[in-house]
């Protein structure tokens, strides 16, 4: 007996050794970015089954550095790849994700293997993917001590700057390459140099580089006699340098380092042109459209501290501190500068505009419905009696109640039924240059009655798609997800899990196409009375509601510019002018106009006048002064979804010079 249970418990112990091998699966999971002009980044995923058949999901994620730790953690857009990998088998294929949908890109990219159950088959993470593709800030760094400054990249982590986050790219200067490489800077570092050497011509280059908006630091601490011995201009005088800890220490303001532990330099302001920075201790001042910043101490002494040395503060925050607050004092025309509001912003415009599309269509009025409610119970109680009482029928009134009950609810349900919304509202508008590469994308405004996740397919021939930039995620401490985008097949779907009925989303997508047949034309020119003259000929087969011309920086928009039509634009219906100047373009057309709009008869037209002001602010937001361009407003555009919907799809057309 004692051997049949012996011989028992070996077969279950094998048995249960079988199993727990034939359910364990080796998956490996590579990531790479592929380098891509397109307005998205494109990862490569290879995933390789090294187990058995396996059918599920590819989920890649991002999670923002700039939100962990003390910030909490942050959920972005879950992209979605169905996928089917045999026992042995190896699939690669591309993620895209919307450059727009990224507001940084220091962030950590997960990808994970959910079966049918959605339960983690494998996952795999990697530190700062998306920074292989990033756009950049360039910082020079002119220093006999090049090493030591190294860590003013801040690891990769990213500086907000001019209204974008970027990582910042590091360039070792000499007299070689200095004056040369200068106009591909963002900002210059100057520390443990003699800038005596730097001849007049290199000088001069310097200032010509702050004038059009670049950013100068200088460090000085013990070598500030050096440093400023050839940089008279600035005005700057060492009177005398504080070594590590003596008393005169005390006389400096709240730092965010123990500046005990740094050789100090007292600087003289001679023309009395800076001011000192909380924190940084940095003195700073504008300089034409640039900055200057000078501390009194050494960045390449800075950056041996300890990790105790800085106040509680990181190494990487104190380097960001100094970096913005010196660039603050930046000034030109599209930057983020001190002298300018920050909410003045072509991306800040265009993205209010699109949370503005939609608007103008009637939503839901339950005006009229709250009255038939009201007077319904009005009816049914004190009126309905007096009738009753009043033709001496009170003992019928246990019978009238009912009816009118009834009929009540009739009523209700009838004006009810225009309140009844099937599937998704969509509100689309499609950005298109008629001289570009095809590339064009669509900017989407969604909403649902219900309180449960939804999706919608997009039309063939869409590539990517994704949330509308920052304030599109919700915070989350698991793997649930706002938004999604997912592939099947060769085609996406979008969508969002709501924590209400009615919640809005928005989300941009784009696709590849030969351009839109024809083209746009003009001949203008400024005129001091009329703001601008001349005629625009739109050549292309759409009819163009609203029309807007941006030259010199000043927009003007005119009505109805029909297909094939050439118009005089001193004959034609002008309906806005920011000749002015006071603001941008966007601004002036945001704020001036738009507001107007919503009260004033031309609300009718708000949602098309929404779809312009969004290919306006994109047009502000490439950032050229000296743009001169026409873009056309269409109604009934090319549907952006192919699935049960509401699609009202607008298209904007342009061309520039």
């Amino acid at each position: 007996m004692l051997i049949l249970g012996i011989l028992f418990c070996c077969l279950c112990l094998g048995s249960a050794g079988t199993t727990a091998k034939a359910e364990e699966q080796a998956f490996i999971i590579d990531a790479e970015m592929l380098p891509s002009n397109k307005p998205a980044y494109e990862v490569q995923l290879t995933i390789e089954n090294q187990g058995q058949d396996w059918e599920g999901t590819v989920r890649l994620s991002i999670d923002d550095n700039y939100y962990s730790g003390s910030y909490g953690s942050a959920s972005t857009c879950a992209y979605d790849t169905i996928l089917s990998l045999p026992s042995g088998s190896r699939k690669q294929f591309v993620v895209k994700i919307p450059k727009d949908s990224m507001d940084r890109t220091d962030g950590i990219v997960k990808v994970f293997l959910l079966d049918k159950n959605k339960d983690i088959a494998a996952q795999k993470e990697f530190n700062r993917l998306l920074q292989a593709q990033a756009k950049t800030l360039s910082m020079g760094i002119l220093s006999d001590e090049y090493l030591a400054l190294t860590y003013l990249d801040m690891g990769g982590n990213e500086i907000y700057y001019s209204g974008n986050s970027y990582p910042i790219k590091l360039v070792e200067l000499d007299l070689d390459n200095l004056e040369d490489t200068l106009d591909t800077l963002s900002f210059l570092i100057i520390d443990s140099y003699n800038t005596n050497i730097l001849s007049d011509k290199v000088l001069e280059s310097i200032e010509q580089w702050l004038d059009h908006g670049g950013v100068l630091i200088i460090g000085t601490g013990s070598s500030a006699e050096d440093i400023l011995s050839g940089l008279d201009d600035l005005d700057i005088q060492c009177s005398r340098v504080y070594e590590q800890g003596e008393e005169s220490y005390n006389s400096y303001g709240y730092a965010y380092m123990d500046i005990s532990q740094l050789t100090m330099a007292e600087l003289i302001d001679r023309n009395d042109k800076y001011e000192e920075q909380y924190g940084v201790l940095a003195l700073t001042c504008s300089w034409g459209n640039g900055a200057v910043g000078i501390l009194p101490y050494s960045l390449s002494e800075l950056g041996k501290l300890d990790a105790s040395d800085y106040q509680g503060y990181t190494q990487e925050e104190v380097v960001e501190s100094i970096l913005w607050q010196v660039s603050d004092y930046a000034v030109s025309s599209y930057g983020s500068g001190r002298y300018t509001n920050p909410y003045n912003d072509a991306r800040y415009i265009f993205n209010r505009l699109c949370y503005l599309l939609g608007n103008g269509s009637n939503r839901l009025q339950f005006g009229g419905l709250k009255i038939i409610v009201i007077l319904y119970v009005i009816f049914v109680g004190p009126i309905l009696y007096l009738i009753l009482r009043f033709a001496k029928k009170r003992d019928l009134y246990w019978i009238a109640v009912p009816v009118a009950t009834l009929v009540g609810t009739f009523f209700v349900y009838v004006a009810g039924r225009g309140f009844e919304v099937v599937g998704t509202s969509v509100f689309s508008a499609t950005i298109e240059n008629l001289s570009g590469e095809g590339n064009v994308q669509t900017y989407l405004r969604c909403y649902d009655a219900g309180h449960k996740e939804w999706d919608l397919r997009l039309a063939e021939g869409y590539e990517y798609a994704g949330p509308l930039e920052e304030g599109a995620y919700r915070s989350s401490d698991d793997e649930t997800y706002y938004y999604h985008i997912k592939k099947e097949g060769d085609r996406l779907f979008f969508g969002i899990d709501p924590s209400a009925g009615f919640e809005d989303s928005y989300f941009l997508a784009g696709i590849a196409k030969e351009p839109e047949k024809g083209s746009i034309s003009s001949e203008l020119q400024a005129d001091g009375q009329m703001g601008i003259k001349g005629t625009v000929t739109n050549g292309t087969e759409r009819d163009f509601k609203y029309f807007a011309v941006i030259i010199n920086d000043n927009l003007f928009v005119y009505k109805n510019l029909p297909a094939g039509a050439e118009i005089h634009l001193e004959s034609a219906e002008k309906v806005f002018d920011d000749s002015a100047g006071y603001y941008n373009g966007a601004e002036s057309y945001f704020y001036n106009y738009m507001s107007d709009v919503q009260r004033m008869d031309k609300k009718k037209d708000a949602d098309i006048l929404t779809a312009l002001g969004i290919g306006i602010s994109y047009l502000y937001s490439l950032e050229d002064p000296d743009i001169i361009a026409v873009i056309g407003v269409c109604e009934d555009w090319d549907k952006a979804v192919d699935d049960n919907c509401n699609e009202v799809s607008f298209g904007c057309l342009y061309e520039v010079w």
